[in-house]
Order: structure tokens, then C-alpha cells, then sequence
């Protein structure tokens, strides 16, 4: 990633900004999506924080961590394209959907599969909205605590008490789930 930002900032290397987009687009897509519920505004929103990135490209030095960088200005992006839509709008992730299954699985496998990516899912939706956007931000996007908690302007120690309750919920969702397909 530091040599894609090295040649975008000091050699304005197209191809290299595009490649950084494939990157990091479908993570922030989801997150936009989280607040947007709508694929065409949540698209829009990335990509604009990705122009605006490409406008400022000779000024990435300045950035500590892009990663927090980049998810904070989709979210102040995504919150501007809510106010000028509609005063409130809960979060919702229920959209999002998981990886696809793997090709060439045989049929039980595929059926354990879908069977338990479904039971992920429904654990996930059942998640109150703002444990939930932290769980997929740690488990899927892979941030850290710290990244988290700097995105969604709240304490490290609040993003770990968060991350409990959405382990300790998905568990308890899941056991009848887990223990039926284990016997």
C-alpha cells in the first residue's frame, strides 16, 4: 500500500490510484452502505472521497493512517448526503451479504455452507446497529480498536465493550446452529 501512495503522491501514477481504489473501495462501499441503505448513494459517496483524494494526491504524506482517513471521510460524506435527504436515518447493514461460495464444493458442502453463512447473517442483523458496524468493521474490514474508535469518534475501551457483546450475541445466536451441525 505505502509504494501505491508513494507513486500516486510523487508521480501522479494512474494506475497505481487505481489499484489503490480496487483495494479499498468494497469495504468503504459497505460501510457507506451502512448509512445509506442505497447502493447508487453509497457508491457515490466512495467514490467522491476517492476523487477528492486524487484532487489532494500531493498532500498523502500528511495522512497518518489513509485507512482511518479514508473511512472517516466516507462516513462525514455519507452523514452530508443523509442531511440534504432526510433529517434521521438508522444504520442499517442488513444489505450487505457474505462471500460467495467457493466453485466445485461438493453438495453437502455447499449446503453446510449456505446453511451457515445464513445463520452468520441472521446473527449479524440481529446485532443492535452500532455493535454491529463495529463487529463488521474488527471481524470484516479488519481495522483495529484503535482505528475503529478513531473512526466512529468513541474510546477504544467503548469499541471493546461493543466487540463482547456482539461475540457473547452471535454466540449464543448461533450455538443450537453449531451444535446441530457437529452431532
Amino acid at each position: 500500500m505505502k509504494e501505491l501512495l508513494y507513486r500516486i503522491q510523487f508521480h501522479d501514477d494512474q494506475q497505481a490510484f487505481k489499484a489503490f481504489y480496487q483495494q479499498q473501495m468494497y469495504p468503504l462501499y459497505q460501510f457507506a452502505l451502512a448509512f445509506l441503505k442505497q447502493h447508487q448513494p453509497a457508491e457515490e459517496a466512495v467514490n467522491d472521497v476517492f476523487v477528492k483524494l486524487w484532487q489532494r494526491r500531493h498532500t498523502l504524506h500528511e495522512i497518518d493512517n489513509i485507512k482511518v482517513y479514508l473511512y472517516v471521510a466516507v462516513k462525514h460524506t455519507a452523514l452530508n448526503q443523509l442531511r440534504a435527504v432526510t433529517p434521521f436515518m438508522e444504520m442499517d447493514l442488513d444489505n450487505i451479504q457474505g462471500p460467495p461460495v467457493r466453485p466445485g464444493a461438493g453438495a453437502e458442502q455447499l449446503l453446510l455452507t449456505h446453511e451457515l453463512q445464513d445463520a452468520i447473517a441472521a446473527a449479524i442483523r440481529q446485532l443492535p446497529p452500532k455493535c454491529r458496524m463495529i463487529f463488521k468493521l474488527i471481524r470484516e474490514d479488519g481495522l483495529s480498536y484503535k482505528e475503529v474508535a478513531g473512526i466512529l469518534n468513541i474510546s477504544p475501551k467503548t469499541v471493546d465493550a461493543q466487540l463482547t457483546i456482539a461475540m457473547k450475541k452471535m454466540s449464543a445466536s448461533l450455538q443450537p446452529f453449531l451444535q446441530h451441525t457437529t452431532v
